[in-house]
């Protein structure tokens, strides 16, 4: 997994023949009727789509904490949006599909833990729909998700919640040359026999080569290590969610969950964030500092990564 490959190519796009020509063959790819006349309809939105996003992000990278969440949450669903045009020229299908897809609490209590929050996923709006499309998720068992759980779900935040005895949802794999060996404890946690692991594995196009001890092929990009397997690229870390029902969850959706939130607050409860800020700096404040940094980082990554694995896979089916 390469990050300034990732970087190159969303630079590579910043031209409008090369976005035009990639959003017409990814149109022509998918069988949808009229691609040229569709990409350039889109072709304006989706310049306009990268062009904010990285925007947004260089200046919440910058920004102080106190405004940091807003600009980058901005950020975060500009890049989300580009990436639905790749392959849903007619995105927003409604109206619904502009809301957030999300839902919190108007007030937070005077004991309030962020890590304790939950929001409401609903079925409508940006989040199911990039979530269905982009990450090829369903979540229709989960209702609700705790901001506890979505911080468990980020891997770089992996050896501070074990410091913190916090939650941690995900469980390291071990890296020998270019096989991960996942540990024997995941068949007793996600309650499947190995044959039922192993179906599940391949059901996310994982290369097993190895089933008397579990052993997985290293993947080649980042966006094939977001769930449920997950990666730390800057140690070169793996990781591999403790249970099946978090298996409907793409890393990104992690992300977005955590910043909506954020950004909610940022905005609406402004109190509480001054005094996380400036007063009480109890133990949610690394995590949430933590994260922040990560996400500014991480995310247009994870999206370009994204783009390009569609970008290549058009190559190879020509």
């Amino acid at each position: 997994m390469h990050d300034e490959n990732v970087s190159t190519f969303l630079s590579f796009l910043e031209a409008e023949d090369a976005a035009l020509s990639f959003l017409q063959k990814s149109y022509q790819y998918l069988g949808i009727p009229d691609a040229e006349a569709r990409s350039y309809q889109n072709i304006s939105a989706f310049l306009a789509y990268l062009e904010h996003g990285k925007s947004y992000y260089s200046h919440g990278k910058n920004a102080p904490l106190l405004m940091k969440p807003v600009l980058l949450f901005y950020g975060m669903t500009h890049f989300m949006k580009a990436s639905l045009l790749l392959t849903r020229p007619a995105y927003p299908e409604s109206t619904a599909d502009l809301s957030h897809g999300l839902s919190t609490r108007k007030r937070k209590k005077r004991d309030y833990q962020f890590s304790l929050d939950e929001v409401l996923l609903q079925q409508r709006g940006l989040f199911p729909y990039f979530s269905r499309h982009v990450c090829k998720r369903e979540f229709h068992s989960i209702k609700k998700v705790s901001m506890g759980d979505m911080f468990g779900l980020i891997p770089e935040l992996y050896d501070l919640l074990t410091l913190q005895e916090g939650k941690r949802n995900l469980t390291e794999a071990r890296l020998e040359k270019d096989a991960l060996i996942l540990p024997d404890c995941l068949l007793d946690e996600f309650q499947y026999t190995k044959r039922r692991f192993l179906e599940f594995l391949k059901s996310f196009s994982f290369k097993v080569t190895g089933q008397e001890q579990l052993t997985m092929q290293q993947p080649d990009s980042l966006w094939q290590a977001a769930g449920p397997l997950y990666s730390n690229p800057v140690k070169g870390q793996y990781y591999f969610v403790r249970q099946s029902c978090w298996s409907s969850f793409h890393e990104c959706m992690a992300h977005y969950a955590l910043l909506y939130n954020l950004s909610m607050i940022c905005r609406y409860e402004a109190e509480w964030w001054t005094d996380l800020l400036h007063v009480n700096r109890h133990n949610e404040y690394p995590l949430i500092v933590r994260f922040l940094e990560i996400t500014a980082e991480k995310f247009p990554l994870l999206i370009g990564s994204y783009m390009l694995k569609h970008f290549q896979d058009i190559k190879k089916a020509r």
